[in-house]
């Protein structure tokens, strides 16, 4: 593991793991958090050490110490989140916490079901823990093994209440579902991050809403990236995207440019959202979608763009009427104002 300092603070430690990438020992990750000043002493106060399972058997278990985790298509490790669950319990539970399941790449165990509970257990100072195992095939790649991996861990988190929407594309990803390739492409295209995939493009907020959109074509990639510049030029400091934003402006240009021979131009468009975002008082991304209807929020933010911010040259009306709010739902958006 590189570590990002030598850093003993907590939060500190906390982002490092938050952000953890690639291949990793779990005794790097342990020894991690051990350096978290007067964790034992403090953090974890009044737990109490772990006892050994009992005799060793290599047919049975793994030496923590030899266990290697695939974090490409692993949740991210949250440390507050696995010390409160430690915490809660007052003490790490063998039988609660069963056998971890591990994958044999060769010579080496990879955790691909199990990372807290070995994290949990190493840190309450157990060395060894039941696995049951899989041995991938003699002459599979080391890419066909990381996907194998990847599917089995989707198929056995998916439908718990932990795994976020994120997540679960990111491991869909790494088992290369030609779905989520489609939409990690788009994502791509428009300088968007997900879970670290495309680790140089501004985070994006609210992803199920545009995997589901993408999914469904009920959204355009090129309407969606010249979005994704535009709100990166207005926002230039803001480090997160707004799904709702993106999605209704992509809803606003692409009603644009399906209806109107005379549509403004992107560097007209770009400049009335630079005025409304300069007026006073200045202007946040959630400006643009509190008004939102949740039956219809693309849309109402459509709907609050061609009403409020860009000038359509006495075609707002028309614009209006393309988008099918009837008046009850055009009185709602107004009360939410």
């Amino acid at each position: 593991m590189t570590k990002i300092s030598s850093s003993t603070r907590f939060n500190e430690i906390a982002a490092e793991l938050a952000t953890l990438n690639g291949v990793h020992k779990i005794s790097d990750i342990v020894n991690l958090i051990l350096q978290i000043s007067n964790f034992k002493s403090e953090t974890l106060k009044g737990i109490p050490s772990s006892e050994q399972y009992g005799a060793y058997s290599p047919d049975r278990f793994e030496e923590i110490g030899n266990l290697f985790v695939d974090m490409r298509y692993q949740r991210k490790l949250r440390l507050r989140k696995l010390i409160n669950k430690l915490l809660n319990a007052g003490e790490f539970n063998k039988e609660a916490a069963g056998h971890l399941d591990v994958a044999m790449r060769g010579n080496r165990a990879f955790v691909w079901d199990g990372l807290r509970r070995a994290v949990m257990a190493a840190i309450t100072g157990i060395n060894y823990i039941p696995v049951s195992k899989l041995i991938h095939a003699p002459k599979a790649s080391e890419i066909d093994m990381q996907e194998k991996e990847a599917k089995m861990f989707k198929m056995r988190n998916a439908d718990t209440e932990t795994m976020r929407p994120e997540e679960i594309f990111k491991s869909k990803v790494v088992y290369r579902d030609p779905e989520a390739l489609a939409v990690l492409n788009v994502l791509k295209n428009a300088n968007l991050d997900v879970e670290g995939l495309n680790p140089s493009g501004r985070a994006l907020g609210g992803f199920k809403l545009i995997e589901t959109l993408l999914n469904a074509k009920k959204i355009q990639e090129e309407h969606l990236i010249l979005s994704s510049q535009l709100i990166s030029k207005i926002f230039p400091n803001d480090s997160v995207i707004s799904g709702y934003f993106l999605c209704g402006l992509s809803k606003f240009l692409e009603v644009l440019d399906n209806n109107f021979d005379n549509a403004k131009s992107d560097e007209e468009i770009l400049n009335d959202l630079k005025d409304y975002v300069n007026s006073k008082p200045k202007k946040k991304q959630g400006d643009f979608t509190q008004r939102r209807l949740n039956s219809k929020p693309l849309e109402s933010i459509a709907y609050f763009i061609a009403n409020n911010v860009i000038k359509l040259n006495g075609n707002t009306n028309k614009f209006l009427s393309i988008l099918n709010l009837d008046d009850d739902e055009i009185g709602i958006m107004e009360d939410l104002g």
